[in-house]
């Protein structure tokens, strides 16, 4: 027992004289592990089929959202299927729209329709995914936009009544979509759950 407790007075002033001594050899250390946040991975796969449906550019949103790998399984004439993306739309005026679209209104039906009407909206695009009615994923994208129209060239007009800026805006968020929604826990999830239940539907 002296001899344990001699060996341990030893060691403990052998580790403060090592302290002390300024010239004492610096022990490498490894520095702590820094834990990095990682992003949900990505939908790598093809999502299960899905009927598309858009109330507004509805060709054009089609081709930009099956265009990507994720969604490259959604179908127009999918009618009756449990999975649903849509696409729904609203125009919102802003409160100095208001006022200019009625000023212009007015001006325009002196002029039998000459001059366009000036409107000033918020564009607002909603994608939402839909399983037997119930929605597991939204995103909501919005803005304000300013345009004349002329009521005798609304016909002919080609842009859905968005104007160029507004529809090519309109396009992006496809795009926006498709790179959001692939990285979404909810949608790895329901793609899990369906080939669990079902099996992974060939390509």
């Amino acid at each position: 027992m002296r001899h344990v407790a001699l060996l341990l007075a030893t060691l403990m002033s052998a580790s403060l004289a090592e302290a002390a001594d300024p010239d004492a050899p610096i022990v490498d250390r490894p520095p702590p592990a820094v834990t990095v946040p990682q992003l949900p991975p990505a939908v790598s796969t093809a999502l299960p089929s899905m009927h598309f449906s858009a109330f507004i550019a509805s060709d054009e949103l089609y081709a930009r959202v099956h265009a990507s790998a994720a969604f490259s399984r959604i179908e127009k004439d999918l009618v009756g299927s449990p999975i649903q993306l849509r696409v729904t739309h609203s125009l919102q005026p802003t409160a100095g729209g208001q006022a200019t679209g009625v000023l212009s209104a007015i001006v325009a039906g002196t002029t039998l329709g000459l001059l366009p009407v000036v409107t000033n909206n918020n564009l607002v695009l909603t994608y939402e995914i839909l399983v037997n009615g119930k929605t597991v994923l939204r995103y909501e994208y919005q803005r304000a936009f300013t345009r004349a129209v002329n009521m005798w060239a609304e016909r002919s007009d080609k842009t859905y009544g968005l104007g160029e800026d507004g529809l090519k805006w309109a396009l992006s968020t496809a795009d926006e979509f498709v790179s959001k929604a692939a990285q979404d826990p909810a949608l790895r999830a329901l793609a899990d759950e369906y080939a669990f239940y079902f099996g992974q539907e060939s390509s």
